[in-house]
């Protein structure tokens, strides 16, 4: 009788904890492209947010006290690192749950000078490191297996989800990526300048070469001498298309393009209007495939 007893008790008990609702994992991202990443990985029952608000630069963003204590709640914090953002670099330091993406096991990682490629360990010394791996399918593929496991650390009950989850997320990319090498296998080959030099990843997944760019850092003005070269370019032809940026004065557009038969497309590195979805990742991607298609077959600007 008292077995039965137990018995019951026990049995009632793994029924009220199989209704439970399943554990929820916060976490938080640093910037737009890291969060829609994410949100191919977690589960229903996951929240995700993210730290800097539209508009803001992770070169030049100021942390806030609410920032801080978003950061502190968050069961995993997901950054791209002290190369982009390195405001955030002593309050992350001592924080556990972290994962700094730069850090990652097997991320291939690209030089501004010159694209060279290496797989970086856990050496954070290296300097000129692009730091704008998400543009680039690779290096995105291992930046989701390292939240993958970052999630299935912070709830190891979840495993078989976020594993299946990975899974898709993996197969959309790769359907995404086939999209824009049979649409940019069309184009006209021609040259082009972008904004900032942040493309490296994108243009080494799918074999283009920029003739130039206006700047390194976006908080900086591009000087006159870069100007001049730039409309040069454009005079003798080098280049047919320019791809500025939301935060780009368009009074230096102006004064490179005037006179000059050239299409100008915006591009936004921080998906800035791309909507956070399971696959908003894979729509960003195919966004940017798109403008630049678009451009180097010299159709016309929105």
């Amino acid at each position: 009788m008292r077995g039965k007893m137990i018995a019951r008790i026990v049995g009632v008990f793994i029924a009220l904890l199989l209704a439970l609702p399943a554990q929820a994992t916060s976490v938080m991202t640093s910037i737009k492209p890291l969060q829609l990443i994410a949100a191919g990985l977690i589960t229903e029952e996951d929240s995700l947010d993210v730290l800097l608000p539209p508009g803001a630069s992770p070169h030049s963003y100021a942390l806030k006290p609410s920032d801080i204590r978003a950061l502190n709640q968050a069961d995993v914090t997901i950054w791209v690192g002290p190369e982009l953002e390195l405001f955030l670099s002593k309050l992350l330091a001592d924080k556990p749950s972290v994962l700094t993406l730069t850090q990652a096991d097997n991320m291939p990682l690209r030089h501004f000078d010159g694209g060279h490629h290496h797989d970086h360990g856990h050496d954070h010394g290296e300097h000129n490191i692009d730091p704008h791996f998400w543009l680039g399918p690779k290096p995105t593929r291992v930046a989701a297996q390292a939240i993958t496991e970052a999630l299935i650390k912070a709830a190891p009950n979840k495993k078989e989800q976020y594993q299946a989850n990975l899974a898709r997320f993996n197969a959309q990319l790769d359907k995404t990526v086939a999209n824009i090498e049979h649409d940019l296998s069309t184009k006209v080959q021609s040259g082009y300048f972008v904004f900032h030099d942040a493309y490296g990843y994108f243009e080494d997944a799918f074999g283009l070469e920029k003739t130039g760019h206006f700047t390194v850092d976006p908080s900086q003005k591009p000087g006159a001498k870069t100007l001049v070269t730039i409309r040069r370019g454009l005079l003798n032809h080098d280049a047919t298309c320019i791809f500025t940026e939301p935060q780009f004065n368009p009074a230096l557009i102006d004064a490179v393009t005037r006179h000059n038969d050239v299409n100008v497309f915006a591009l936004d590195p921080l998906a800035t209007s791309i909507q956070v979805a399971p696959d908003g990742y894979q729509v960003f991607l195919q966004d940017m495939g798109n403008r630049f298609t678009r451009c180097l077959k010299h159709e016309t600007t929105d």
